[in-house]
């Protein structure tokens, strides 16, 4: 058989492979061996196990060391705090609907069960691998398997999967909840193992930008299949007067964290940064963007360093600041790790990623719903007056943008994510009346 009509499996049966094979069923079946164990366990039990393994990654150097700074996110999201939260949330105010039939509405003539929907299959995106954790992570608690579908790119992603295996609890052993997941490599252009794992899902779980998504939505599914769709989407960050002029030390270190944790190529990552300058005090946003210069450089040099660029984007970048020398102003540093252009422009600014970051002033607030549409995701809020805060929220987000976060939480994986509950759409919802 030609390669590129095999695919590479890397995990299954909790054991690392790294081998090209050409029958995808047999880890298909597998994963669906699995689903009966998976189904029996407490969801107490699943949450013990992953606070327990966040307690082992969070001490765990190596896995940091390669991972970076995004590992520290999800550390806490699957805390036992955290995911009791999450799953509350998601699930009705009561996540024991998991294991068994429960009430919800005080009514005892109904009771409710979420069902998981079985195989959960998962696109993950390269450029940002560990969101996919997120999706495998809520796709195990709701008892679903995993058929992970990685990135060309994933000895990172592999390696802290498989530390699963050295994390136990009472009730789970590591080793056995890494049966549940699988992780392979397809080749884009292997449209037969593409087209087959889309026909086994019961869940498509798709991280990516345009091409990949449409690629992956082109794919024929089963007809009660459910999608969750991560697409390309857009952040930017808005700033009132009066938090700029009482708040800008502590507001710049903030975003710089939020634009330089994953070089601004998540979803959630400011592009932009609309001031409020109703007064057209130039001179005041000129001093923010250089203390958030300040910012970039000292989040670069102490906490999170820049990775190397490829030569095209250190262009692009270079390109972008000879540009703005002209009809703006860039604070950058000495080579291409990050930049800051000012500049009178309105609206929103293309993304260039990779630490380039728009600072531009907004004359009106109100202005801004105008930008608005289905793809702005995280609009990072900082207006001082808490009731202004709450009308221009539902103002802006009328017509798009899925989260309002304060700034230094831009970055964070939070639920609702691209306005849905994600382990909500991973169950099926079986009432039952009893007499």
């Amino acid at each position: 058989m030609e390669i590129h009509l095999q695919f590479k499996n890397i995990i299954t049966q909790g054991q690392i492979n790294e081998k090209f094979e050409d029958n995808i069923s047999n880890i298909i079946n597998s994963l669906k061996e699995h689903q009966l164990w998976l189904h029996e366990l407490s969801v107490n039990d699943i949450i013990e196990y992953f606070d327990t393994l966040s307690k082992f990654w969070k001490n765990e150097i190596i896995l940091h060391e390669k991972f970076g700074p995004g590992l520290k996110h999800v550390v806490d999201f699957i805390s036992k705090e955290n995911l009791m939260k999450e799953l509350s949330l998601s699930l009705r105010g009561n996540y024991k609907v998991l294991d068994t039939f429960c009430t919800l509405d005080n009514d005892a003539k109904r009771l409710y069960h979420a069902q998981p929907r079985g195989l959960s299959v998962h696109w993950i995106a390269g450029n940002v691998d560990v969101l996919g954790i997120f999706s495998i992570v809520q796709a195990l608690i709701t008892k679903n398997v995993c058929l992970v579908k990685v990135p060309y790119e994933y000895s990172i992603l592999k390696d802290i999967i498989y530390s699963m295996k050295d994390v136990s609890t009472n009730k789970i052993k590591g080793k056995e909840l890494l049966q549940c997941i699988a992780l392979v490599y397809i080749e884009k252009n292997d449209f037969e193992n593409q087209q087959k794992i889309s026909l086994e899902a019961d869940t498509r779980i798709a991280w990516g930008g345009k091409e990949a998504v449409e690629s992956i939505l082109s794919l024929k599914k089963k007809f009660f299949t459910e999608d969750i769709i991560y697409g390309p989407k857009y952040s930017y960050a808005v700033i009132d007067e009066k938090s700029i002029i009482n708040n800008k030390e502590a507001l710049v270190q903030k975003l710089a964290l939020d634009i330089s944790i994953f070089d601004q190529y998540a979803c959630n990552s400011p592009h932009t940064i609309l001031v409020e300058n109703s007064k057209e005090n130039n001179e005041e946003i000129r001093s923010f963007a250089k203390l958030l210069a300040d910012a970039m450089s000292t989040v670069n040099r102490l906490i999170i360093p820049k990775k190397s660029v490829s030569e095209e984007k250190a262009m692009d970048i270079l390109s972008l600041r000879t540009e703005y020398d002209i009809k703006g102003e860039v604070f950058c540093s000495e080579n291409t790790d990050w930049t800051i252009i000012l500049s009178d422009e309105e609206g929103l600014a293309e993304p260039c990623f990779s630490r380039v970051v728009f600072v531009r002033p907004v004359s009106n607030l109100h202005e801004i719903e105008k930008y608005q549409n289905r793809k702005i995701q995280s609009i990072g809020l900082e207006i001082a007056d808490q009731n202004q805060r709450i009308r221009f929220a539902d103002q802006i987000t009328k017509n798009g943008g899925d989260r309002c976060p304060s700034m230094g939480m831009m970055s964070l994986y939070s639920s609702p994510w691209d306005g849905m509950f994600a382990i909500d759409r991973l169950v099926r919802w079986i009432p039952l009346d009893v007499n």
